[in-house]
């Protein structure tokens, strides 16, 4: 199939924009094929848009794309006239700014999102996160925006779930994606843009986290009781029911054993490991009514997600293979529509933990961050509360529902941050949980228990209810904490 028998496929198979790109032919090779290409285009009413070549496009009567080492937009809109359609590349806040004050272009291309082969790159790869800044730029602009770069039916789902940035109301979204090899390189790519198509609007209508409502002191009561309502029957549900399979890929403390903190004077303390007693976060899976795997091989991730019905990434005891496993499992993970609970253990002690977490959380949408203070305040950017290792050091925020729900807003997901108060959000409402105890700061792998729990309670719930991951971590902290209670009591 040559080229113009794959446009045309693709013209069918529903693409509404197409961007002729051609860097190593002659201006008569490019006329030539940029004149059949829009005779195809115009049969389909399809926009044809050529990339760079301001000659060519005024020759064609068609549309122009940019980059930012072209020429500059507004002297090409001058050229062009207002009746055709103008982008212009933007990989930076600074040339979003560019873009916004100069105000001719229609819309703009963030990226590269991914790694490409279509094209050489000559700035950073933006991730996903990346992107998401730059549509908090753009902000309410009329201007569409559109990403590029390494998008495909297997990065499209994590794309339009994570690039939307939050606004004082709403979030800015994409209009649309950019492809290459996705349709060209196709044996079938008529099929290939329906399924693009297809995967696209599906992304676009996903429900962001609503602006925050708050609730009077009566619903407020009366939440709280459906909430502990709502803990109980699941733990029921636990307890008689499915028996879900959690995938651990966690810390050696935890996975290996109980480890207490002894203060002795002056404040020494000794760590007490004993390998021989059941690993905690597994026991823990157990008596929830779970059933753990503990495997932080890389290569049987995939295999593995098959079956599993919930997965836990654990920052802790971090190395290459297990970096490695995190990204697989993560992805399989995903692709087999399993929930991700995600503990950013430390995130705020070193470079390479918040480089690895940047990594992360970019090609994998997790639903569930869970925390304790400074690691959530090392994802917010706050400085407020610090970190000392894996360890929270201070009295916490002085806000800290603002700070738990804006991460929520920002990541689109559920925020849990453990500590004396527990607090949880969707971005939407905030929940408050206080029967925490300071014993849990001199209990190395708390923390990790807690993750464990909250696991187990997203295991079963039901991921097209808008609340659930959300009711999961609020059910994992009430049980585990009157469990914890019960056992201080004694």
């Amino acid at each position: 199939m040559d080229f113009f028998e794959s446009l045309e496929e693709a013209c069918k198979g529903g693409v509404t924009i197409v961007q002729l790109r051609e860097k190593n032919i002659t201006t008569r090779e490019l006329l030539e094929i940029g004149t059949k290409a829009k005779l195809i285009c115009d049969k389909y009413n399809v926009p044809l848009v050529i990339n760079d070549r301001l000659d060519v496009a005024l020759a064609l009567s068609c549309g122009l794309h940019v980059g930012q080492s072209d020429m500059q937009a507004h002297v090409a809109r001058a050229l062009l006239g207002r009746d055709q359609i103008l982008g212009i590349s933007v990989g930076t806040e600074e040339e979003m700014n560019d873009v916004l004050r100069e105000g001719v272009v229609d819309y703009v291309g963030l990226g590269p999102a991914y790694m490409t082969q279509s094209k050489k790159i000559v700035g950073p790869i933006l991730g996903t996160r990346g992107v998401t800044r730059l549509l908090g730029v753009l902000g309410n602009s009329s201007i569409k925006a559109v990403v590029i770069g390494g998008v495909s039916e297997i990065t499209i789902p994590n794309v339009l779930t994570q690039c939307a940035a939050p606004l004082d109301k709403g979030y800015r979204t994409l209009d649309g994606i950019a492809v290459v090899s996705a349709i060209s390189a196709s044996r079938e790519p008529q099929e290939s843009a329906r399924r693009l198509l297809k995967l696209f609007r599906a992304g676009s209508s996903r429900p962001f986290p609503l602006d925050h409502t708050v609730l009077s002191p009566d619903s407020q009561a009366a939440k709280a009781l459906e909430v502990i309502e709502l803990a109980c029957s699941l733990l029921v549900k636990l307890r008689h029911g499915p028996n879900p399979l959690i995938h651990h890929i966690t810390n050696d403390v935890v996975m290996n054993g109980t480890s207490l903190k002894l203060l002795e004077p002056p404040s020494t303390i000794r760590r007490l490991t004993s390998a021989s007693l059941s690993p905690d976060t597994a026991n823990l899976t157990l008596a929830f009514g779970g059933s753990p795997i503990m495997s932080g091989f890389a290569l049987e991730a995939a295999e593995f997600s098959t079956h599993i019905a919930a997965l836990v990434i654990n920052l802790g005891t971090l190395s290459i293979p297990q970096c490695e496993a995190h990204m697989q499992a993560g992805l399989a993970a995903k692709r087999n529509g399993k929930p991700v609970i995600f503990d950013p253990v430390g995130v705020g002690a070193t470079s390479f933990r918040r480089g690895i977490t940047n990594t992360l959380c970019s090609d994998v949408h997790m639903n569930i961050i869970k925390g304790n203070a400074a690691e959530i305040g090392a994802l917010t950017g706050s400085l407020e509360v610090q970190t000392r290792g894996v360890d929270s050091v201070g009295p916490g925020f002085k806000d800290p529902s603002t700070i738990v729900r804006n991460l929520a807003r920002r990541e689109k997901l559920t925020v849990a941050m453990s500590g004396a108060i527990d607090y949880v959000s969707d971005g939407n409402r905030t929940y408050m949980i206080e029967n925490g105890h300071h014993y849990q700061s001199v209990i190395t792998g708390s923390g990790c228990m807690a993750t464990s729990a909250v696991a187990v309670f997203a295991a079963i719930s039901d991921p097209a209810h808008p609340e659930s991951y959300t009711m999961a971590a609020v059910a994992g902290y009430v049980i585990k904490e009157f469990l914890q209670a019960r056992w201080i009591q004694r």
